[in-house]
């Protein structure tokens, strides 16, 4: 039985909420996260004097008064958020705000429609859009737009399409995008640049670790430096704020990134830190932070950001663009008197050539999204002005995997779908938590609201008492049931019931390797689900144990709503290996979430962190595939089967295949169309394949020669012809005695043919014999003869006009090269600039029928051109397969290698 699901953050009351919309339009502020909100609520409540201010106040004032759309660029400092209050007392006509916030952990309440500035994240403006609480008289502010995300992207494009007006403010980026997607009026750009504050910046080729060496400390000692130094990973800001603190004591050392709370570093941001003091953060983390005291700044010239291919997120390593640079550097660059700034880079950087630069956009990566979002509003994609183009191949993929699973039906989102899109977690913990039984939702609210196992820890862990062998996601719980059991209890924040910590959660999880910030964030997410599900927070969390384990494992074998591996295969054929930090063993069927990176090559790879399934339940849950006829040319004796198969969610476990002698009734019609098929394309063992080939190939050359005025002969026909005359057999004995007959009369008359059979073949060019292909064009509709010249590579490359001879038809170039493939080209012009590339041009995708009309010559350069790539992607394979392999070879399977069955 599927549960009921209250999603808390939309108004609870949709229909008064409507109408207590105020004359002017409600002033909705987007924040890109939780912790933006609170800083908004603050400014909301404060008038400070700002540079912003003082530079453009008065035009800021004037472009929200006369209901103007417009942009705000400004740099750290400057005060653009602070200005948020004024632009909301201008468009309200009133200075008696009433400010209301909403994000996962404050919900929207029964007071909800009586603010008149509502601050959301994206997520929840996002579900509000689909609700409908945002209407064309609101103005939608949007904090850090810079700060892309699928979520903020879809709230743009939904934004438009209500008709909203967009005030939007930004670090410093190239504006112009958003300037003419949001039909900005006006951008306004301010900077606290003090060219007098210039810093010294230098590019330096070292990595951080060798950076960090004792004359650069002993400077900073010296010079009693605040030094801010932005590392693209968790492992490396940590290793270099530990070498710091190991190396010099007298440099107080401390670190910052996604997985610890912001507490930690209280002191930098509050001035309360003497200098010297050395500080790591990673690249996002610091980029709301604003550090007291900071005058060097060390910037790593790296990012790992996900990039689009075919579909998939693939984690790749980059450089830093031009905005994440100057936003780095100018936390001192023109603000600090005797800033310095390092930047470590392989790459030569003309810092003071740097430009902003459009931002990068996320919402390619996430066709899921899109898809349920669409879906809940009964719209298409492509009705959405989108800011960037949608990946459709992965679009109508996504749909029909939601489809497939009851989320979508008939373009709008199911009974089920909506209970699914309400949940506030991911869609595959969404349909596990609809569909659990009570004794499974405290583990599975745990699990759901924990990214992964990888990153709520760190390398030098401790698993002891809580492993879960086989399931990373039941180990992430055992984690938070053990900090909640130690340290834990119910309290209250914002009104709502929260598992809480005391202190001594830092000692627990220094002993314990995991980060603090990833059991807060379990914490607050949990109570969301529980508030969602109108169940009652647990005071007492139980750890997992193999009860548990089976009752987990059977419900994702039953719905199965995660990535499926099994013995590290996809069931597309990619190979996905268990990722290194997994409880896993490498063999099995594994659910979880794949994860795309790209190796040192660039190549991509997969792995993936999840919980292994015993395959007798994988069984248990499979179904019967459709059993389907199929014509084999491989097998010599009885190449007609029927196979059927065990299907389980794109896996073939195991396949049965029946010879067919006599055709049973159901499958005869099917049955008489493969035979007629497969003695078409020359595969079938039957006298008439060899023996009617010589008529076939004259008929096709027949109309060929003609220009189309003869019938044509292609594989569809030759198919149809064949079927005709096998219409009475029932039986592969009955066909292999049938005489299958192609009658040269039927399709062209004698006279037709030996008139077409006297157009010359050859071409005199240079004292060469150059064989000609006559064949059709299809052009508007409309069918004209052409004559191909087969011309070697070595005289067409100096081949002139002159030397070309007449013909009685349009004449066409052709260049075989063996394993290159061919080029053809309709003038001899192009012709010579195709040659002169360093590489064949790829051969354009074509139908059976069209490759069944080509001539001996060029089916046979065909043939080998793609054994030769076949051969070579072989290779390629194999290389990658057999090199050197990360992870985990050595800990599991003694090294032994297994054969990978994918049928048992």
């Amino acid at each position: 039985m599927q549960r009921k699901v209250t999603d808390r953050y939309l108004p609870p009351d949709h229909a008064a909420f409507v109408a207590a919309e105020p004359s002017t339009g409600r002033l909705i502020v987007i924040a890109p996260t939780r912790a933006a909100c609170e800083t908004i609520e603050l400014a909301l409540g404060l008038r400070i004097p700002t540079l912003l201010e003082k530079q453009h106040g008065r035009e800021i004032l004037a472009l929200a008064a006369e209901g103007k759309g417009f942009g705000i660029v400004a740099g750290t400092g400057t005060g653009k958020t602070l200005s948020i209050r004024p632009i909301a007392e201008t468009i309200l006509a009133t200075d008696a705000l009433k400010v209301g916030v909403v994000n996962r952990e404050r919900e929207a309440t029964p007071e909800t429609p009586t603010w008149n500035v509502i601050v959301v994240t994206t997520g929840i403006a996002r579900r509000w859009f689909q609700d409908g609480d945002i209407l064309p008289t609101d103005t939608l502010v949007v904090d850090e737009i810079h700060q892309t995300s699928a979520e903020l992207e879809l709230c743009l494009a939904l934004g438009k399409r209500v008709g909203c007006r967009f005030i939007w403010l930004s670090a410093t980026v190239d504006p112009t995008f958003y300037a003419r997607y949001l039909n900005a009026a006006a951008v306004l750009e301010t900077t606290a640049f003090d060219p007098s504050k210039a810093a010294d910046v230098k590019i330096v080729r070292k990595e951080p670790l060798t950076f960090l060496d004792d004359r650069f400390l002993q400077q900073v000692v010296k010079e009693r430096r605040g030094v801010g130094m932005f590392l693209p990973t968790r492992a490396g800001v940590e290793q270099a704020a530990e070498q710091v603190r190991e190396r010099f004591p007298r440099i107080n050392s401390a670190f910052y990134h996604g997985g610890e709370p912001i507490r930690v570093i209280r002191p930098f941001l509050e001035g309360e830190e003497k200098k010297p003091y050395f500080l790591s953060m990673t690249a996002a983390g610091q980029s709301a932070l604003n550090v007291q005291g900071l005058d060097t700044v060390v910037i790593d010239d790296t990012r790992f950001s996900n990039i689009i291919e075919r579909g998939k997120n693939v984690l790749t390593r980059l450089h830093l663009g031009a905005n994440e640079i100057l936003q780095m550097a100018g936390r001192v660059h023109g603000r600090v008197a005797g800033g310095r700034v390092f930047i470590l880079s392989d790459r030569d950087i003309q810092f003071s050539s740097l430009r902003p630069t459009a931002p990068e956009f996320q919402l390619a990566g996430d066709s899921e999204r899109v898809a349920m979002t669409c879906a809940d509003l009964g719209v298409a994609a492509d009705q959405l002005d989108l800011p960037v183009p949608l990946d459709r191949a992965a679009y109508r993929r996504a749909v029909t995997l939601l489809e497939r699973r009851g989320i979508i039906e008939n373009g709008r989102l199911s009974r089920y779908g909506k209970a699914v899109e309400a949940m506030p977690v991911d869609r595959p913990w969404a349909e596990l938590l609809v569909n659990a039984d009570d004794e499974l939702v405290p583990y599975l609210a745990v699990m759901s609201s924990i990214e992964s196992l990888h990153r709520m820890t760190r390398e030098d862990r401790d698993l002891s008492g809580v492993l879960v062998p086989g399931s990373d996601h039941l180990t992430s719980y055992n984690l938070y049931a053990e900090a909640f059991s130690r340290c834990g209890y119910i309290g209250e924040v914002y009104g709502l019931p929260r598992h809480l910590f005391d202190e001594s959660i830092e000692k627990w999880a220094e002993q314990r390797g995991v980060l603090v910030k990833s059991i807060e964030d379990a914490a607050l997410a949990s109570a969301s689900i529980y508030r969602s599900l109108g169940l009652e927070l647990p005071t007492r969390m139980v750890n997992a144990r193999d009860h548990v384990f089976r009752k987990f494992t059977e419900l994702l074998a039953q719905y199965m709503p995660f990535d499926l591996v099994i013995d590290e295969q996809t069931a597309d054929g990619g190979e996905a290996r268990v990722s290194k930090t997994s409880v896993c063993g490498s063999w099995g069927p594994i659910a979880g979430s794949l994860r795309y990176f790209a190796d040192r090559s660039g190549i991509p790879r997969a792995a993936i962190e999840g919980t292994q399934i015993p395959m007798e339940l994988i069984r248990r849950y499979a179904t019967r595939g459709k059993v389907e006829l199929i014509y084999d040319p491989r097998r010599k004796h009885g190449p007609l089967i029927l196979k059927g198969s065990l299907e389980y969610f794109g896996f073939e476990l195991e396949s049965e295949v029946e010879i067919v002698e006599d055709f049973p009734a159901e499958h005869a019609s099917e049955a008489r169309q493969l035979l007629a098929a497969a003695v078409a394309r020359g595969e079938a063992r039957h006298l008439a394949v060899k023996k009617n080939q010589h008529a076939i190939e004259e008929i096709r050359e027949a109309y060929k020669r003609s220009g189309g005025e003869t019938r044509r002969l292609g594989l569809a026909d030759l198919t149809a012809l064949y079927s005709d005359q096998l219409k009475d057999v029932n039986s592969m004995e009955q066909f292999r005695a049938t005489r299958l007959v192609v009658d040269r009369d039927q399709f062209v008359s004698r006279e037709t043919r030996d008139r077409l059979a006297a157009l010359p073949n050859t071409a005199q060019i240079r004292d060469r014999e150059v064989e000609i292909d006559y064949d059709v064009e299809d052009r508007d509709g409309e069918r004209q003869g052409i004559a191909r010249l087969r011309i070697p590579e070595k005289i067409a490359r100096t081949l002139s006009d002159g030397e070309i001879p007449a013909l009685d038809r349009p004449i066409r170039f052709v260049v075989l090269r063996g394993q290159r493939g061919a080029v053809r080209a309709e003038t001899l012009e192009e012709l010579q600039e195709l040659l002169a590339q360093p590489w064949s041009p790829d051969e354009v995708a074509e139908s059976e029928d069209d490759r069944a009309m080509l001539s001996h010559a060029e089916r046979e350069v065909k043939r080998i051109a793609g054994e030769f790539r076949s051969h070579r992607q072989r290779g390629d394979r194999n290389r990658s397969r057999h090199g050197p392999r990360h992870g985990r070879d050595n800990q599991r399977g003694g090294g032994q290698f297994r054969k990978r069955r994918r049928g048992r």
